[in-house]
């Protein structure tokens, strides 16, 4: 497995070839601007409130607690 990765991050031999090509991005993001809304984001949504249940689990409930009236 990782030197199937290692494999694929190098360069290919074809690639090496051609002088004109353009060098592959490095990883990452663009700029610090994109890194500061990408990690906003992701605390925010790690934020979020968890979802309990289904909408038929709440529908079975509240029919369950409309027939013991």
């Amino acid at each position: 497995m990782q030197a199937q990765q290692e494999q694929a991050r190098q360069t290919p031999p074809w690639r090496q070839l051609d002088p004109q090509a353009q060098p592959l991005q490095a990883e990452g993001y663009v700029s610090p601007e994109a890194a500061a809304k990408a990690q906003e984001l992701h605390a925010g949504e790690s934020r979020m409130r968890a979802i309990q249940g289904s909408a038929s689990t709440h529908d079975r409930r509240n029919q369950r607690k409309r027939d013991h009236r």
